[in-house]
C-alpha cells in the first residue's frame, strides 16, 4: 500500500514551550550583555557610584608630622562628605621619594590619593635619578595650603632688623651661620638664595628636623635659623627667639608684627612651603573633577579651618586642579635649576 502524504503535516512548526522562549531571550539578553561588556564582574563594578569603597592617602611622611595631621584632618572631613573613610597610608623616607612611587604605581581610580609639598618640586633637582618623572605621571588634583617660613636669631644675638642681619652677612670674610630642618629644605635653600641674589654670605648648618635646629638657635650655638612658622612661632612669642622676617607673600596671622622679605625689599626671597593632593595619572575627569569639588567643600569647614588655619599657622588654598599643576610647575622650575646650579646633592 501507497502511503498519500497529508497536506495538513506539510511544514509543521511545533510553538516553543513558554519556559523555553523566556529561556532563549534570557540567553540573548546574555549574550548582547557580555559582548557589550557589560555582563561581567568587572563591568559591574565599573558602573558603581564613585566612591563605594574606602579611599587611600598615601602621607610619604612619619605619623605624627604637620603633613600627617594635615591629611587626617582633611581626609577625616572628605570622608563624612563622600561617605567612605580615607584611610591614611604612611609611606616615610627617602626624602618622599618612597611615598610617591606609592602614588606613582596606583590604579589610576580615584581610590588612590598622595600628598605632595615641596620636595615635589626640588627634588628633581636634589636626585639626578628619580624613580619617576613627576610632571608625567601624576596629575593635580587641588592645593591644600602654604606657610611661610620665619628668618630669626637668638635672643641674645644683635641684629634687630632683618636689613642689620644681611648687612653683616655681607661684610667681607664673613660667614654666618644658619640652621634649618635639613640639606635640601626650602628653609635650607631660602638663604641659599639670599646668597645668589644678594650677595650675602649665610652658611648652611643642617639639622635633621626643626626640634633640634631651634634648640641651638634658642641656646645660640647658632646664630640664625629658617624655620616654619607653625613650628617656630612658640619660641618666638616666649622672646626666646627674634622673629626678623617672614618669607610668606603676606604677613602671618599669627605673627602679624613680623614684615615680610618683600616689604623690607627682598622680594626675591619669597618662600612658602606648599602642600596638596595629587593623583596618578589616568584618573578619569569626572572623577577628578567630584573629588576637588568635595575637597573645596572640605577645606572651608569650620574643624579644618581651626586645626590648620589658627593651631597650625597654615593659609588654606583650595582652587581647581589646574591651578594646583600651575603652582608645582612653577616651584619646580624656580628651585631644581637653583639646586643644580649650587650643586647641592643629598646622595
Amino acid at each position: 500500500m501507497s502511503r498519500t502524504a497529508d497536506p495538513t503535516n506539510r511544514c509543521r512548526r511545533v510553538p516553543p514551550s513558554p519556559d523555553r522562549r523566556r529561556a532563549a531571550l534570557g540567553g540573548l539578553a546574555a549574550a548582547g550583555l557580555a559582548a557589550a561588556g557589560l555582563g561581567s564582574p568587572r563591568a559591574a563594578r565599573a558602573q558603581e557610584p564613585f566612591p563605594s569603597r574606602p579611599i587611600r592617602l598615601i602621607v610619604p611622611f612619619a605619623a605624627g608630622g604637620i603633613s600627617d595631621i594635615m591629611a587626617r584632618v582633611v581626609g577625616k572631613a572628605l570622608g563624612e562628605q563622600l561617605g567612605q573613610a580615607v584611610t591614611i597610608d604612611n609611606r616615610p623616607g627617602a626624602g618622599t621619594i618612597i611615598g610617591a612611587g606609592g602614588g606613582v604605581r596606583a590604579k589610576p581610580d580615584g581610590y588612590t590619593m598622595l600628598l605632595v609639598s615641596a620636595p615635589i618640586a626640588t627634588n628633581p633637582g636634589l636626585y639626578p635619578k628619580l624613580p619617576y618623572d613627576a610632571s608625567k605621571d601624576l596629575q593635580p588634583l587641588i592645593a591644600l595650603s602654604a606657610q611661610g617660613f620665619v628668618i630669626a636669631v637668638g635672643e641674645k644675638q644683635p641684629y634687630r632688623t632683618f636689613a642689620e642681619l644681611v648687612a653683616a652677612a655681607r661684610k667681607p670674610g664673613t660667614d654666618l651661620p644658619y640652621a634649618s630642618p635639613g640639606i635640601g629644605t626650602l628653609m635650607h635653600l631660602s638663604l641659599q638664595l639670599a646668597n645668589a641674589e644678594y650677595g650675602t654670605r649665610f652658611v648652611h648648618v643642617p639639622y635633621k628636623g626643626s626640634g633640634p635646629a631651634l634648640q641651638d638657635a634658642v641656646a645660640g650655638t647658632v646664630p640664625v635659623i629658617v624655620d616654619p612658622a607653625s613650628t617656630a612661632q612658640q619660641p618666638i612669642k616666649a622672646g626666646r627667639l627674634r622673629a626678623l622676617a617672614v618669607t610668606h607673600p603676606e604677613r602671618l596671622a599669627s605673627l602679624p608684627d613680623v614684615p615680610t622679605v618683600r616689604e623690607l625689599g627682598f622680594p626675591k626671597l619669597e618662600a612658602v612651603a606648599f602642600a596638596g593632593l595629587m593623583l596618578p595619572t589616568g584618573v578619569p575627569a569626572e572623577i577628578t573633577g567630584r573629588l576637588n569639588a568635595e575637597l573645596n567643600k572640605a577645606l572651608q569647614g569650620a574643624e579644618v579651618r581651626d586645626k590648620l588655619v589658627v593651631q597650625l599657622g597654615q593659609t588654606m588654598i583650595g582652587g581647581p586642579p589646574e591651578a594646583f599643576g600651575t603652582m608645582v610647575r612653577t616651584e619646580t622650575e624656580r628651585w631644581s635649576p637653583l639646586i643644580r646650579r649650587l650643586g647641592i646633592t643629598v646622595e
